[in-house]
């Protein structure tokens, strides 16, 4: 009986230890950061919205109490208009 039982305790163990192992990385705690600014030319705008950006990641970070974090490939678009208007993004993952 108490053999029986080891037995199938180190079967139920086994597979709990297999799914723990083979779960994917949730990608749950990434997240996605823009920001977005106006200027006189498309260069102020740019760079601004870019120095917006890196506040918003930095304060992203912290809110989630990191000290270092990854960041992707960003991305600034510029629409014209009586202002330059441009967005710049970036994902953020701890």
């Amino acid at each position: 009986m108490i053999r029986t039982l080891l037995i199938a305790s180190a079967a139920v163990f086994a597979v709990a230890a297999y799914t723990a192992a083979t779960e994917p990385v949730q990608a749950g705690s990434c997240a996605v950061i823009s920001a977005k600014a106006r200027g006189l030319t498309e260069a102020a705008a740019t760079t601004r919205s870019q120095k917006k950006l890196n506040h918003r990641i930095n304060h992203w970070a912290h809110k989630q109490g990191l000290k270092a974090v990854r960041v992707g490939h960003g991305a600034t678009s510029c629409k014209k208009g009586a202002l330059f208007v441009c967005t710049s993004a970036a994902k953020v993952c701890p």
